[in-house]
């Protein structure tokens, strides 16, 4: 970010905005609002806050709070026939808007539906929910794939990587302050702060597709085959053989990470006996900062050196950063704040250069069937069946394992242990076998980037030394003119 003069007004400038028109300008800077405007609904909607609403409020049993939470990733692989509708009728805003609306306001429906329903029995009310939260994820699904679609037409590639960043950076800032904010507010108002928070959700997340109206869409590339069928569309996809790299790396990454996903806080609660207040603190909030603190340095090296070297770099430390889970015990919890800064510092760097491999390796015809594709494969494979997997381990072999009572390195073999070993085995794999054939047009090698990373530090210390020596020089100097202008005058 920078301050820059223009005309005779000084403006913020987020991203390297040169030679853009006026209108392309606004209109990136809106997406960038549109996600700081929304992301109190994300804060609420992807955290405790829901799933406090799920238990405390609607009374929602362990099958119901699963079946919840599987209803977003099922609906992904709907995302395919919903490309296949938008490429046909060609209006990706309309479908954007209108589902986007629809969606996001059965939020505000759900925070009041033990208002609205205060007759309804405990079974009935989350039944009702759970048909709420499946027309949201609906909508959310052409949401997703038009926003895929428009930034791929929107946004230029040579300012992606920070641009992304950027985006990245102001709305997990705005995250931050929500998530403090809505945390405060219902322990001040009790359970029925978790309805307000809801609410607000909507609201919040209105205020996001509502920025979608003001900016300029694109219209959607012509295509000689715009009779083509639905399998034609899906076969171009899979004959596509870098973009199928990209699915396969991202399919088997996502997974190696997401066997452990639900139990990271599992073992906060239990075995670390750890408050739920150093759970957020840790887990979210000292995650998003470190994010803050970096994210927007990631996106100008993507930007120099393609996504690649830089996607190389950081997952060694996201491959790496569970370690630190594994030495953890309630008396040495800053081994949890230790990991969870260098996941916040690296995990974003995945997400980046996902969205931006993904809109460059796919061409302008029919993107969004691409999108749609790759984001159903991550999301099945990727999340529903690692989740499925890093249970069956838990349940199962992790725990016969551990009833052995080994040791290693002086710490006691738990199931949770064990769960922390695969996932770190597993990413280094992913990492050695599968990145390395992921291919960039333009892209440095890692090892030249690193040279060159060490040349301009070298170049900028020098460079720093010198401004040093010559801010010292001045000042003996000016010391030495005053002592001489002093004698004479004495």
């Amino acid at each position: 970010m920078s301050a820059r003069r223009h005309g005779s007004e000084a403006r913020l400038r987020f991203f390297d905005d040169a030679g853009m028109s006026a209108e392309l300008r606004k209109n990136l800077y809106l997406v960038i609002w549109a996600v700081t405007a929304g992301m109190l609904g994300t804060v609420v909607t992807t955290g405790p806050v829901w799933s406090g609403f799920q238990r405390q409020v609607l009374g929602a049993n362990d099958f119901q709070l699963g079946l919840i939470s599987a209803i977003p990733y099922a609906v992904s692989a709907l995302q395919i026939f919903m490309s296949y509708i938008m490429e046909k009728r060609r209006n990706r805003r309309f479908l954007f808007l209108f589902f986007g609306i629809l969606g996001r306001s059965f939020w505000i429906l759900i925070g009041l539906v033990p208002y609205i329903f205060p007759s309804f029995g405990v079974d009935l009310r989350i039944w009702l929910v759970i048909v709420f939260v499946g027309i949201i994820f609906f909508g959310n699904s052409f949401v997703n794939l038009g926003f895929g679609s428009l930034m791929g037409d929107l946004v230029p590639i040579r300012i992606r990587g920070s641009y992304f960043g950027v985006r990245q950076m102001v709305s997990l800032a705005s995250g931050v302050i929500a998530g403090l904010l809505i945390s405060s507010m219902i322990d001040r108002v009790g359970i029925t702060g978790y309805s307000i928070a809801l609410v607000l959700a909507g609201i919040s997340q209105l205020m996001d597709i509502t920025c979608f109206f003001f900016i300029k869409w694109p219209p959607m590339p012509e295509s000689k085959d715009d009779h083509a069928s639905l399998l034609t569309m899906v076969r171009e996809v899979f004959t596509n053989k870098n973009f199928v790299k990209l699915i396969l790396f991202y399919s088997i990454w996502i997974f190696s990470a997401n066997i452990a996903g639900p139990f990271w806080n599992v073992y906060m609660l239990e075995n670390l006996k750890m408050s739920f207040t150093q759970m957020s603190l840790y887990s979210q909030i000292i995650s998003n900062i470190a994010t803050v603190l970096v994210i927007f340095r990631w996106g100008r090296l993507i930007d120099r050196y393609g996504n690649k070297p830089i996607l190389q770099m950081a997952t060694i430390f996201m491959a790496l950063s569970p370690l630190p889970w594994f030495f953890a015990t309630p008396a040495s919890t800053y081994f949890i704040l230790i990991s969870n800064i260098f996941s916040g510092a690296s995990w974003p760097v995945s997400d980046l250069c996902q969205q931006n491999l993904y809109l460059s390796h796919s061409p302008q015809k029919h993107r969004s069937m691409f999108i749609a594709v790759f984001l159903a494969c991550i999301n099945l494979f990727g999340v529903a069946f690692a989740n499925m997997v890093g249970g069956f381990l838990m349940q199962t072999p992790f725990t016969a394992l551990a009833e052995q009572h080994y040791v290693l390195f002086g710490m006691e073999m738990n199931s949770s242990r064990y769960m922390f070993l695969a996932t770190v085995l597993l990413r280094i794999l992913v990492l050695i076998f599968f990145l390395p054939h992921i291919n960039e047009e333009g892209a440095w090698t890692m090892g030249a980037a690193i040279k060159d990373m060490l040349r301009l530090s070298r170049e900028g210390f020098d460079r720093r030394i010198l401004q040093l020596r010559i801010k010292w020089l001045r000042r003996r100097w000016r010391r030495h003119y005053e002592e001489q202008k002093m004698n004479k005058e004495e």
